[in-house]
């Protein structure tokens, strides 16, 4: 498995991939700044900042960057090297493995960039109170609540196998994320895990407006249900993209 880590880290460092981990981080926070820019002046004690990075990042940008992390990276194989993996007996389980642990790498640094740069510039620029804690408690939830989307959208390409139709699942499918993320049943639907488990967390309605105190949004056991949810939905769907995997390089 190292070796193919490897291998990927090295084609990794040019390609688009590389790119939107720096990229991405930036447009959302200029993004934000001209959103928070509009609203005024935040509540006391809460963060317009804070907000709107963690509503809206899962919205608006974490679908097609997700995406485009997946394909790009799926992208790079033409059919010609895949023939030549396999009549070298390279393992196609421990290529597709590797290549989803890269995207994850990818999607924590990317994450990572972006809160200390909504940290630096709600400081700086706004001069809001944020506390690292609560950040980093917020980056944590949206990284795990994030991993199902990422194992889905590897297994929508083995199906499929077609860049567009991925991005599009993945960007139709969050539409209604924030209408069924405060409803009973938010578990069945992954794409609004995210939403759901950073209400507590960051006191924010699925649909950006702040929590009022008392509000059944706050209980904490949603986080620590989408986080365990999370988890499973991502290591199982792994699971059956792999039995694909086999099935495909056994045909």
């Amino acid at each position: 498995m190292m070796r193919y880590l490897k291998t990927e880290w090295i084609k990794e460092r040019r390609a688009a991939n590389a790119q939107l981990v720096y990229l991405v981080p930036i447009v959302f926070v200029v993004f934000n700044v001209l959103m928070v820019s509009l609203m005024g002046e935040s509540p006391a004690g809460k963060s317009y900042l804070m907000a709107t990075s963690f509503n809206w990042y899962p919205i608006l940008i974490l679908p097609i960057v997700l995406s485009l992390l997946v394909v790009n990276i799926i992208g790079k194989e033409k059919t010609e090297h895949l023939d030549l993996y396999r009549r070298q007996n390279v393992s196609m389980v421990g290529l597709l493995l590797s290549k989803q642990l890269m995207v994850i790498a990818e999607l924590l640094l990317i994450f990572v960039l972006s809160s200390l740069a909504v940290y630096a510039v709600g400081r700086l620029m706004f001069h809001e109170v944020i506390f690292l804690s609560m950040l980093a408690l917020a980056t944590l939830c949206l990284f795990i609540g994030s991993l199902p989307i990422v194992a889905l959208s590897f297994l929508l390409m083995k199906v499929i196998q077609k860049k567009i139709p991925v991005i599009l699942i993945n960007f139709i499918c969050t539409f209604p994320a924030a209408l069924i993320a405060p409803t009973s049943k938010w578990f069945f639907f992954p794409w609004c895990y995210n939403l759901r488990i950073l209400s507590p967390v960051v006191g924010v309605h699925p649909n950006g407006t702040f929590l009022e105190t008392g509000s059944p949004l706050l209980h904490l056991e949603a986080t620590y249900l989408g986080l365990v949810l999370s988890l499973l939905v991502f290591l199982l769907t792994i699971l059956l993209t792999v039995v694909i995997e086999r099935r495909f390089s056994h045909a």
